[in-house]
């Protein structure tokens, strides 16, 4: 049996020794200075990293962390306080805090603030490190703990209940969080401080506006504003059904205007195909309300949602179809399913994710797999929809590969009302 303090150690970082090799220092500190804080930053989410990309991108991130945490010393830490790495799987960093000569044993409302404004910090830079692996993560969480020297207990036995505690005090910090996120969303929700947006969609053959893409955003400067990460907190906090239904019903209420002959792209999770709002005639009644017929909307079906049964998924969809729906199938090669499944499903159209898109006019990878797409779109009868356009090379390149519709920032913002789209001028792919 492995005994705690052999268990493999996590990732090798050169300039950081390990928590087992200082445990004598630590033990020391206690047994003459009578007291030893610590704080825990808990990174356990970018392990999946590792998971996705391999231990090569994940030893580059965590080499990036133990830097940020090292330039700590002389701001936060002291050159006498410890800083290590949790060798016991590699899912933290220690920073063991000493008592100032001056102030005697270290007081936990000194740890507490240090904590926060520690966490802060980290939060700001070393979530940009992780954005080229990780599309969502966590917050990184900062635990605290104090240790006073007790001569009736062991003082390497104080220091592992120390960081016992401190792994306590991140629990219930990550609960405390999920709690308040859970009830800032349900009073989003419930006071409806949701607004809906529309961008067009537009035909890079004739430039004639195909439809406009129902888009919402939380609280104007909260940190549920943009769509992205709205939803993202929503599935943490396992609201994104409510949400969802909230959103869908916004969309629609708010499309009284759409332009004639104009569709209307409304988000779907996966899960809304099992809303009674969704089945039989509910979503016609709710659409014939606003003036609209089910041939004038678009169910927008995300790829990077997993879908557990795609046969009932597919049964459902095509209730809906029958009823004069059309389904685009949304964020196309940058989502789990394959192309066998989206075929399935029979999409009207495809819409190709914007990180396919991005600088395509200077990725030969990008063209060819937009080319090899759009094959498979034309050999489902689907139509193609590019996101994410932005520059004008993108845009000749795709007009270049023949693809049918677009959407982007070049081609106009999203806005509150369906405002005319100026059409912008093309140069002659070369």
């Amino acid at each position: 049996m492995t005994h705690p303090s052999e268990a493999v150690a996590g990732p090798s970082l050169p300039g950081l020794a390990p928590y087992r090799e200082r445990v004598e220092d630590l033990r020391q500190v206690l047994l003459q200075q009578g007291s030893l804080g610590l704080l825990l930053i808990d990174v356990s989410a970018l392990a999946q990293i590792e998971h996705q990309y391999g231990s090569a991108a994940f030893g580059r991130v965590m080499a990036m962390a133990r830097d940020l945490v090292l330039e700590l010393r002389g701001h936060e830490v002291r050159a006498e306080d410890i800083i290590c790495l949790n060798d016991r799987g590699g899912d933290a960093f220690l920073v063991f805090f000493t008592p100032r000569r001056r102030e005697g044993l270290v007081k936990i409302a000194g740890l507490r603030a240090a904590a926060e404004r520690v966490e802060n910090h980290l939060n700001r830079k070393l979530l940009r490190l992780a954005t080229p692996y990780l599309g969502s993560l966590r917050r990184v969480t900062v635990g605290f703990a104090l240790a006073f020297y007790n001569p009736v207990v062991r003082p390497e036995r104080l220091v592992s209940r120390l960081l016992e505690e401190a792994w306590d005090c991140v629990r219930v910090l990550r609960a405390q969080r999920e709690l308040q996120t859970r009830c800032d969303l349900q009073e989003v929700l419930l006071a409806d401080k949701l607004s809906t947006v529309f961008q067009p969609i537009l035909d890079l053959r004739g430039w004639s506006v195909l439809g406009y893409e129902a888009l919402t955003r939380g609280p104007a400067g909260s940190v549920y504003q943009m769509p992205l990460r709205l939803f993202e907190m929503a599935e943490q906090a396992d609201l994104v059904f409510e949400l969802d239904r909230k959103c869908r019903r916004r969309a629609l209420l708010s499309a009284t205007e759409l332009p004639t002959e104009a569709r209307l792209f409304v988000n779907v999770y996966p899960s809304a195909m099992y809303d009674p709002e969704f089945r039989g005639g509910a979503l016609v009644r709710l659409v014939e309300a606003q003036g609209l017929t089910p041939d004038r909307v678009v169910l927008e079906i995300t790829e990077k949602s997993a879908i557990e049964n795609y046969e009932l998924f597919a049964e459902a969809l095509s209730e809906l179809t029958d009823r004069g729906f059309s389904i685009a199938v949304d964020d196309v090669g940058a989502g789990y399913s394959g192309l066998e499944k989206i075929a399935h499903l029979k999409p009207r159209y495809l819409k190709f994710d914007r990180e396919l898109i991005r600088d395509i006019d200077s990725s030969y990878i990008r063209r060819e797999m937009t080319r090899a797409l759009k094959t498979f779109a034309d050999s489902i009868g689907s139509a193609i929809i590019a996101e994410g356009i932005e520059r004008q090379g993108e845009l000749d390149t795709l007009v270049e590969l023949g693809v049918g519709y677009g959407q982007g920032y070049l081609l106009g913002r999203p806005a509150t009302a369906f405002l005319p789209v100026a059409v912008p001028a093309i140069r002659a792919a070369s």
